[in-house]
């Protein structure tokens, strides 16, 4: 009797968990894309956070969704594109410089701010560095 009770217990178990776990997924790994690909206006703004930085390289993601590098850059900087973007595509500014000083990268998409990132160093032969990305989804 213990053992029928234990296995009824055991398949009613098995039931809930596999209706709870069956359902249909809104995320984007549900393989449904909706909305893509989809049309965007990308602006990546690089600014002086902080005294003075030097031989400032940035990147960035372009409208072919390939890397642009710049360097020798004299800040302020800013980049408009306008992309094609699928799920899983990306839009990344990176930054590095000497200080003594800082950098912000801000990355707007359609308008909005989505990311902002500051750096610096105190030191005139110190680099500093960062990034901010963005993935659809």
């Amino acid at each position: 009797m213990k053992t029928k009770c234990m296995l009824f217990s055991g398949l009613i178990a098995t039931m809930i968990f596999g209706s709870v776990s069956c359902g249909k997924d809104d995320g984007p790994d549900d393989g449904s894309d909706k909305g893509y690909p989809k049309n965007v206006t990308i602006e990546y703004k690089f600014t002086v956070a902080s005294g003075t930085p030097n031989k400032v390289e940035l990147s960035y993601t372009n409208a072919s969704g390939g890397r642009e590098n710049v360097k020798d850059v004299i800040l302020p900087y800013s980049k408009k594109i306008s992309r094609t973007v699928n799920p899983y595509d990306d839009a990344s500014a990176h930054f590095s410089a000497f200080g003594p000083g800082g950098i912000k990268a801000e990355v707007y998409i359609d308008n909005k701010l989505i990311g902002t990132k500051t750096a610096s160093s105190n030191s005139a032969t110190a680099s500093f560095n960062d990034a901010v990305s963005y993935i659809w989804r």
